[in-house]
């Protein structure tokens, strides 16, 4: 493989592989993590059943971050780019695939997509008075976005304009839509040549601020905490603390939080990114052990190291997600690189 191909590829792994990981753990706090695993969790396992709420998932099989990601880029490949509808019908693919292993982590805006999608009528709650939709400023755009990075390598602004378009079929809400922006945005800046960390997590922060800006206008109204404004929380934490792995990720869990929104996950996976030096497999190792939505961050976060490096980070396990999930991430990355030119 030549050096844009070991990138595609490295980038489609340790989000997968993070991912995997991820769904060891999510959910827990870090002392629960810790305790379960005798210390950090520090490779894929099987979770048996009453373990954490994946209990009895299988080694090495993703969640939903990268699978609906992964049905999104062989859409968007039959396409020749980004569409709006190759993202409709990944998503409808997806939560239609007989004998799926992934539906049962479907979240619920992603579902509530899917019954938009299909004419499903949703029962009327009090929720849908509300002007704001911002049950929809979730991390479930951001965590699959980092395939459209791939697919604009170097193109900072249409890897932007490309995830808004991806995303709004789910995720019709500035905050969601600027967190994807942010990961699409770095990991398009990531499959560069002689790319730094720090350039990569610069080009993060233009995509939360452009992809608000962009999507603000036509996307449902929004309040709630910018993402590009915790970014700088979190990023300044990462810094702070670059020396000390622990302590880094214990701030970035209690200050800026790991969980759903997208306000909380997005910049958190910036502030370990920062913590780290841009290094995949440390950033992987506490995105899954920071506890709350392990798999989500690591997704993200994994995506961008992952280009960032190349494959060489994380390629014991390419066999391992490969067979587990019928994928093929070698092919796909070079139909990637092939559509790229």
């Amino acid at each position: 493989m030549n050096q844009r191909q070991s990138k595609i590829l490295g980038s489609l792994l340790a989000a997968s592989v993070a991912d995997a990981m991820g769904c060891c753990t999510e959910n827990g706090s870090i002392e629960t993590i810790q305790n379960y695993f005798g210390g950090y969790c520090e490779d894929v396992v099987d979770m048996p059943e009453g373990s954490f709420p994946h209990g009895g998932s299988e080694k090495g099989v993703v969640t939903d971050d990268f699978s609906i990601s992964y049905y999104s880029l062989e859409e968007f490949l039959k396409d020749g780019g980004v569409t709006e509808e190759g993202a409709k019908r990944a998503v409808i693919r997806w939560f239609e695939e007989p004998n799926s292993k992934y539906i049962r982590y479907a979240g619920p805006t992603s579902r509530a997509a899917y019954n938009r999608l299909k004419g499903i009528p949703m029962p009327h709650t009090k929720q849908d008075n509300l002007v704001t939709r911002n049950r929809e400023a979730s991390n479930g755009a951001a965590m699959k976005v980092g395939c459209v990075g791939l697919l604009n390598a170097g193109n900072v602004d249409k890897a932007i304009d490309d995830a808004i378009t991806m995303c709004k079929v789910t995720h019709d809400n500035a905050i969601a839509l600027s967190g994807a922006c942010a990961i699409a945005a770095s990991t398009a800046k990531a499959m560069e040549d002689r790319v730094s960390w720090i350039e990569v997590v610069q080009a993060g922060f233009y995509g939360a601020k452009e992809g608000y800006r962009r999507s603000f206008e036509t996307a449902f109204p929004t309040c709630g905490a910018m993402v590009e404004r915790r970014m700088e929380y979190a990023i300044d934490l990462g810094m702070e603390y670059q020396d000390n792995f622990d302590l880094a990720m214990q701030e970035l869990s209690k200050r800026i939080g790991t969980g759903l929104p997208a306000n909380e996950a997005v910049p958190a996976a910036y502030g370990m990114i920062t913590a780290t030096k841009g290094d995949a497999w440390k950033t992987i190792l506490m995105a899954v052990n920071a506890g709350d939505d392990t798999d989500t961050v690591g997704c993200m976060a994994g995506y961008i190291v992952g280009a960032l490096e190349g494959a060489e980070a994380v390629s014991s396990y390419l066999d391992l997600i490969n067979e587990k999930n019928h994928f093929d991430l070698e092919k796909m990355a070079l139909q990637i690189d092939a559509m790229l030119g």
